[in-house]
C-alpha cells in the first residue's frame, strides 16, 4: 500500500475516532447490561420501598452508592417484570475500616409474590447472587428483610439485576501476595473482544467473589487488580439457573512494585541521575561475591538494560548489608529503571531487586514542573483507576516529578503509579494503611533533584519532632529550590525561614490552600478537594503558577468517571508492531501544556529514521532496544489550550 495513502486512512480513522468520543457524554462509559436485562438501583427510592432504617453510604469513593442498614427489622420491596431476579451487594469497606461504617453481617430473608424464596449470610457470599430464577413471565414483587444473625446485624445492597431469562453465577475465591492489603479487583467476562460484564468484586472478609452471566460457553475471565499480576481463566461456561466455581485464584504481587532485598535506592528514595553520572546503593549482598550491577526497564516488547561498573565500599559492609558506588554509562537512555545486583555464593546466589528505584534524565530541570495532588482514598482497584488516569496525565503533561501526599494503600498506590515515566514522592497521613513502610520507607526522607531541586518527603503531623528533617535540610543547603511534600501545612515558621523552603504540598489541612508562609516566603500549595491535581511551575527559583487559569486557589479538575480531559491515543496500539502509527493528543482543558510528552514505539534496527507530519515538536531522545528490534521515540510539543493534535509517524524499512 502506498504510504501517504496508508498514513490518511489512519489519521482519517483516528480523527473519526476522536470526533465519537468527544461528540459522546464525556464521562468514562459503563458497560451495557446484557440483552434482557434490567438493573434497579437499591438508591433509587421511586423503584425501591423501604421500611425501618436506611441509610445511602459509599465508602470513600467506591464505584457506586449503596443503602446500608443496620436495623433487625428494616426490609426492602422492588417491584420487577422477568423470569429470574439476583441482587447485587455494596461494598464490605476495606479491612483497616472493617470496625467503622459495619460490615455485611446480618442474616437476608427474600420472599417473591409472598413466598420464601432465598436465605443467605452476606458475610459468606461474593457480591452478586441469583435469588431466584424460573418465574413466570410477568410482574413480580420482592422483598428483602434483614434480620440480626447470632446477634450481629448489617445489610449493604447495591441494587437488584430482573432478567427475562436466567444467568448462572460465576464464584471463585481471590485470595493474594500481600494478603492483607488485598481488598478488591475488577473482574472482566469476556466472549472473544465483547466484553458481557465488568465490575468490582471481592468480599474482603473471606475473598469471595461472584458475578451473574448470561448462560453460554466461551467465556474468558481476567482480573485485575492494581498492584498485583492480572489473572486470565478460560475457557468458561456458564449454564442458566446454576454456579460455576472456578477453582481458587491467587493473585501474585507486579514486580514493578517490589523490593527485594534492597535499602536504597528504592521508592520515596529513587536516584535520579544523568547519563554518566554515579548514585550509591545498599542491598542485602551478604558474604557473597557481586557478579554484576544492572539497570533495566521495559517498554511493552522493547528491553532497555546497561550493565553499571560498581566499586564496593567496603568500610560501609555490616552483617547482611553490602554498599557500592555504580556508575550510569554515557549512552544510558532516560527513563525509569529497575536496578539489580546479581550476586553469588551458595543459598544466597540470586539477585536483589528494586523496582523503578533509578531514574535517568538528559538534564536537570531549572524551571522544575512539579504535578501534585492528595487523599485520593486509594484503597482498592476502583480508586486505583483513577490514581493510573492521573498517572497517565502526568506523563502526557511533561511534568518532571510527581508529589502524593496523604495517601492509603501502598499496594493499590505502587501499581497504579508504577506506569510513571518520572519520579515521585508519597507519603501516609491519617487514613494511612498501616505497613506502607515496606514499600515507601521511612515517613521522613528526602531527594535530591539534581543541584537545583531537593524534596523533602514529611509523614508526620508537624507537632512531633522534625530533627531528622532539619538534618535532611541541612545537607542540601547548596540547592537552589527547596520543596516539603508533607502532609499537614503547619510545619514551624522558623524550619521554613531557616531553609528557605519555597513551596510546601499537602492534602490535609485547614486555612487558606494557596497562601505565602514565613519569611522566605514558603508558598503553602494544599488539596482543594480529592478530585482534582495541580500543576506547580517555579521559574527563577520560585513558585509562578500553582492554580488552574490562574485562579487564586482552584486546582484541575478531574471527576472519578471523567474521561481525562488531557489524553492521548494511538492508531493502532503503540506496542511495536507497525511501522505507521498515528498519535492523537486532546487537551480539553483551557490551559497549555507547552512541553507536553509522547513515547512511541516502532519496530526497527539500527540507524532509524521517523518521518511525522503534524505540528510543531521536537525529538527529545531516540532509544534502541537491547535486541535492535525497536526504537523508542520521546517527543515534546507544545498543546495549546483546548487544543487537539495529530502525529503521523513512519519509520521506513532499512533499504
Amino acid at each position: 500500500m502506498n504510504r501517504p495513502i496508508l498514513i490518511s486512512a489512519l489519521l482519517a480513522s483516528l480523527l473519526a475516532l476522536s470526533a465519537a468520543t468527544h461528540l459522546a457524554a464525556e464521562t468514562i462509559p459503563a458497560f451495557e447490561l446484557p440483552d434482557g436485562w434490567t438493573w434497579i438501583p437499591a438508591t433509587d427510592s421511586e423503584q425501591v420501598e423501604t421500611a425501618g432504617q436506611w441509610r445511602q453510604d459509599r465508602f470513600r469513593y467506591a464505584a457506586t452508592a449503596h443503602l446500608y442498614t443496620t436495623d433487625p427489622s428494616a426490609r426492602l420491596t422492588i417491584s420487577f417484570s422477568g423470569t429470574a431476579i439476583g441482587i447485587r451487594l455494596g461494598g464490605h469497606n476495606t479491612p483497616p475500616y472493617g470496625g467503622q461504617g459495619g460490615a455485611n453481617l446480618g442474616l437476608l430473608l427474600c420472599n417473591i409474590d409472598g413466598k420464601r424464596i432465598a436465605v443467605f449470610r452476606p458475610q459468606l457470599e461474593g457480591r452478586e447472587i441469583l435469588l431466584a430464577d424460573g418465574l413466570p413471565a410477568g410482574e413480580h414483587r420482592l422483598t428483602l428483610y434483614h434480620q440480626a444473625d447470632r446477634g450481629q446485624t448489617g445489610c449493604r445492597v447495591e441494587g437488584f439485576f430482573a432478567c427475562q431469562q436466567a444467568p448462572g453465577r460465576l464464584s471463585f475465591s481471590l485470595q493474594g501476595e500481600q494478603q492483607a492489603f488485598l481488598v478488591d479487583a475488577r473482574a472482566t467476562i469476556k466472549r472473544g473482544n465483547e466484553t458481557i460484564r465488568s465490575e468490582i468484586v471481592r468480599n474482603w472478609l473471606n475473598g469471595e467473589c461472584s458475578l451473574l452471566v448470561p448462560a453460554g460457553n466461551n467465556y474468558s475471565l481476567q482480573l485485575d487488580t492494581l498492584g498485583w499480576l492480572p489473572i486470565e481463566v478460560n475457557p468458561l461456561s456458564v449454564t442458566n439457573g446454576a454456579t460455576t466455581r472456578v477453582d481458587p485464584l491467587f493473585a501474585k504481587r507486579d514486580a514493578a512494585t517490589v523490593a527485594y532485598r534492597f535499602r536504597f535506592p528504592a521508592l520515596n528514595r529513587q536516584a535520579i541521575r544523568m547519563p554518566g553520572e554515579s548514585f550509591r546503593a545498599r542491598f542485602l549482598g551478604f558474604d557473597t561475591t557481586i557478579k554484576q550491577v544492572r539497570i533495566v526497564r521495559r517498554n511493552g516488547p522493547a528491553t532497555f538494560s546497561r550493565l553499571l561498573d560498581f566499586v564496593e565500599d567496603k568500610q560501609a559492609a555490616y552483617y547482611y548489608d553490602r554498599e557500592v558506588t555504580a556508575q550510569l554509562p554515557e549512552d544510558t537512555p532516560t527513563g525509569v529503571y529497575d536496578l539489580e545486583v546479581t550476586i553469588e555464593g551458595g543459598r544466597r546466589t540470586g539477585i536483589c531487586r528494586s523496582a523503578g528505584s533509578v531514574v535517568v534524565v538528559a538534564e536537570y530541570p531549572t524551571r522544575p514542573l512539579l504535578l501534585s495532588f492528595g487523599h485520593l482514598d486509594t484503597n482498592g482497584q476502583y480508586q486505583a483507576e483513577y490514581l493510573s488516569r492521573i498517572a497517565a496525565i502526568a506523563n502526557l503533561s511533561g511534568a518532571d516529578m510527581v508529589l502524593n501526599s496523604n495517601a492509603v494503600n501502598p499496594a493499590y498506590i505502587s501499581g497504579a503509579l508504577s506506569g510513571l515515566q518520572i519520579p515521585y514522592v508519597v507519603n501516609f497521613g491519617n487514613h494511612q494503611v498501616r505497613g506502607h513502610e515496606q514499600w515507601y520507607g521511612d515517613p521522613v526522607g528526602l531527594v535530591r533533584f539534581g543541584p537545583g531541586l531537593a524534596i523533602l518527603n514529611f509523614g508526620h503531623p508537624w507537632h512531633t519532632e522534625t530533627a531528622a528533617a532539619e538534618k535532611l535540610l541541612a545537607r542540601h543547603v547548596d540547592t537552589t529550590i527547596k520543596v516539603i511534600n508533607a502532609f499537614e501545612a503547619n510545619a514551624p515558621l522558623e524550619l521554613l525561614d531557616k531553609h528557605s523552603i519555597q513551596l510546601i504540598h499537602d492534602a490535609h489541612g485547614i486555612g487558606d490552600k494557596v497562601k505565602e508562609l514565613g519569611m522566605t516566603p514558603t508558598l503553602r500549595v494544599g488539596k482543594v478537594s480529592s478530585t482534582s491535581f495541580r500543576m506547580i511551575q517555579f521559574d527563577q527559583q520560585k513558585v509562578v503558577s500553582a492554580t488552574y487559569q490562574d485562579h487564586p486557589t482552584a486546582p484541575f479538575p478531574l471527576a472519578r468517571d471523567e474521561i481525562p480531559p488531557l489524553r492521548i491515543r494511538y492508531l493502532p496500539a503503540n506496542d511495536g508492531s507497525s511501522r505507521e502509527l498515528a498519535v492523537h493528543i486532546s487537551n480539553e482543558y483551557k490551559q497549555a501544556f507547552p512541553q507536553a510528552r509522547a513515547t512511541v514505539l516502532l519496530p526497527f534496527g539500527p540507524n532509524p529514521v521517523i518521518k511525522i507530519a503534524g505540528p510543531q515538536f521536537r525529538i527529545e531522545a531516540t532509544n534502541i532496544s537491547d535486541d535492535g528490534k525497536y526504537t523508542e521515540f520521546i517527543l515534546r510539543l507544545n498543546l495549546d489550550a483546548e487544543s487537539e493534535v495529530t502525529l503521523a509517524i513512519t519509520s521506513p524499512l532499512p533499504e
